[in-house]
Parts: C-alpha cells; structure tokens; sequence
C-alpha cells in the first residue's frame, strides 16, 4: 500500500493523506498551509505529503523507514487548519499532536483533494480497517453559533448507536476544543461555548458525517 491517512481517532475523520511516490522532503521543508517539518523530521527519498498530512509515533515509511519522534517531529505540537472569513481575515484551528494517529489505508485519489469527506472505519479492540469510507455530506445550514453554544443538527438519526463529536471553534487567537454527542435516535446536539460576536472559524466533525471547515457567523 501506498497511501498513509491522518485520522481523528474519536471520530475516524481523515484530516491528511500522505503518498509513497512523488519529490522527497527533508528536515526544514516547507509544506502546504505553511506546515514546517522541524529538524530531525526528514523523510526517506520517494515521499510526498499533502496538506495537513501528520504520522503518529511510530508510523511505518516506505523503505523500512520509522518516524520515531512521532507526529510533533512532523507538525509541532499542533496541525493547524486554516479557514477563511468574511472580513478577509484566516483563523487557524489547530488539532493537536495527540488527537491524531496514522493509518496505512488502501489507495484513494480523492482523498488528497477533500481528505474531509473520507472516514476510517474504527473496529473495536481490532486494528483500523484499511479501506477508507466515504462519509456523508451536510448542508452549511446545519451549524449555529448561538449565545447558547454550538447547536450541531445532523440530516438524519443514527437510530442505533451514538454519534461522537468532536468541534474546534476560532475566538481571536485561541481555538476553543469542544466534545460531545448526539443521542441515538436524536439529530441534534449543543456544545457549550462562549464567544465574542462576529465570524468565527469552525471545524466540525460528526462521526458518520463528512468534515466541516468554514466560517460560522453568531446568531
């Protein structure tokens, strides 16, 4: 196999792909968003990355090789994820180096193009399987920013199992990391959160539903 996920264990969201065939990277290269691999980082020859791609601990390479530092050798302590908002300005959401991990998954092009929209199928007390899904998509009017929280309304029920959530909210030069979930056989979930009036930048992740990062005005 040839192509390497980053994922949000909590909720199986892809947030990064890596591939084994294009120009290699060495310590101090420079990445897609602004993205630095920091020294002791380097990747062997024949391995390319694409935006927001991150390895955990451990993470097998093509050729052999091991990322030993583990994801902060690759993105620091955090990967940022940057939206763009209505005044022109970009808020940068940063995912912690200890939400993700890596997976060895089985080739999917589209993946590098809209790593939100594909999910890893999490198996319990077994191994990730390699074969990504294609998760779901929702409608921008789903999400409101309230002086309540962050109301989160899905399409459709899971009638059998809950929906894990995970939200990562911009409030100036903070990001606000916000959990939770959605009941079986309800649709609907508040995440407490207090923010300043205006745009604000919002990564969403609903378990079974494709990714969402955009810019959310408050209601």
């Amino acid at each position: 196999m040839s192509l390497f996920v980053v994922y949000v264990p909590d909720t199986g969201h892809v947030v990064g792909a890596l591939n084994a065939t294009g120009a290699a990277l060495s310590a101090g290269a420079a990445l897609p968003g602004g993205v630095a691999l920091s020294a002791g980082a380097a990747l062997p020859a024949g391995v390319a990355l694409s935006t927001g791609a991150a390895l955990s601990t451990g993470a097998a390479l093509p050729g052999g090789a091991a990322l030993s530092a583990g994801v902060g050798s690759l993105v620091g302590d955090a990967l940022p994820m940057r939206v763009s908002l209505s005044n022109g300005e970009v808020a940068e959401l940063a995912l912690r180096a200890g939400q993700l991990a890596v997976l060895a998954a089985d080739d999917e092009p589209a993946v590098f193009a809209d790593p939100l929209a594909f999910g890893v199928e999490l198996v319990p007390n077994a191994p990730p399987k390699p074969a990504l899904l294609r998760l779901a998509t929702w409608s921008s009017n789903e999400l409101t920013l309230t002086s309540d929280g962050l109301v989160v309304k899905v399409p459709v029920a899971n009638q059998s199992r809950i929906s894990k959530v995970l939200a990562l909210i911009s409030d100036g030069q903070d990001t606000l990391v916000l959990t939770g979930e959605i009941p079986a056989q309800q649709d609907t979930v508040t995440l407490p959160v207090t923010v300043r009036s205006g745009v604000h930048g919002a990564l969403v992740l609903v378990a079974g539903w494709a990714g969402r990062l955009e810019a959310v005005p408050t209601s």
